[in-house]
């Protein structure tokens, strides 16, 4: 086959954290770099009979992201529960938005060639990170940090509309 019998189509899904200094369902710290399982509650360990309360600086910073990039903000959005059973997530889920979104159709204009390209946008949602596997090859082990569970996430998933590395490093920029 001839490589130009295919054509690059590119579509992102992007993780922003929001900075915060609280994660978004619980008072512990977002700050990087501290002890591992130093930043952890019962909330964000997901212990039996607790309840999250949503950070409303999560929220209010997803909305001016979601308006900077002309997106529809939702009159009702909702979280859920996105099972799923690693090591690094202590709940057995993530909670995350899906059916009903924060924000849909945006946009994003990257320079391209002199001229300017517009990236469409299909969805911003907020969701919690997952905590953070460490692989210890002297150990002969793997320990895991819980420190980056509940830490804000800003999911922004962009339409296929991509057609080069180049004009993704553009988008992502």
């Amino acid at each position: 086959m001839a490589g130009n019998d295919f054509e690059t189509v590119i579509g992102l899904e992007v993780h922003a954290q929001l900075l915060t200094c609280s994660k978004i369902f619980c008072a512990c710290s977002t700050k990087f770099g501290a002890e591992a399982n130093s930043h952890t509650c019962p909330v964000c360990m997901g212990m039996p009979g607790v309840l999250p309360v949503l950070n409303r600086q999560v929220v209010e910073l997803a909305i001016k992201a979601a308006l900077a990039m002309d997106f529809q903000i939702a009159p009702k959005s909702i979280f859920a529960r996105k099972n799923y059973f690693y090591p690094d997530l202590p709940k057995g889920y993530q909670i995350s938005q899906f059916e009903l979104p924060l924000a849909s159709s945006g946009h994003l204009t990257i320079p391209l060639e002199g001229k300017k390209k517009k990236i469409n946008i299909c969805r911003m949602h907020l969701e919690e990170d997952a905590g953070k596997s460490m692989h210890r090859q002297e150990l002969g082990s793997s320990l895991v940090d819980f420190n980056r569970c509940g830490v804000p996430l800003l999911e922004i998933v962009s339409e296929p509309e991509l057609r080069s590395p180049q004009e993704a490093s553009l988008y992502l920029q």
